[in-house]
């Protein structure tokens, strides 16, 4: 098994932690329901395959 190299590691959690971000701002300004639009009542991640949260 090779070395985790930090920098890249880093680098991923920070792409992966702004996509997330992404999908939260998106659904906020594209959703009807006063639920999502004006309390906020909702969350956004990314899982991987297993099903794991990555961000």
């Amino acid at each position: 098994m090779s070395d985790v190299n930090p920098i890249l590691l880093q680098v991923f959690k920070n792409r992966f932690a702004s996509i997330a971000e992404e999908m939260g701002v998106t659904l906020n300004r594209t959703a009807f329901s006063p639920n999502i639009k004006e309390r906020r009542d909702f969350s956004c991640a990314i899982f991987d395959r297993q099903g794991d949260m990555i961000a």
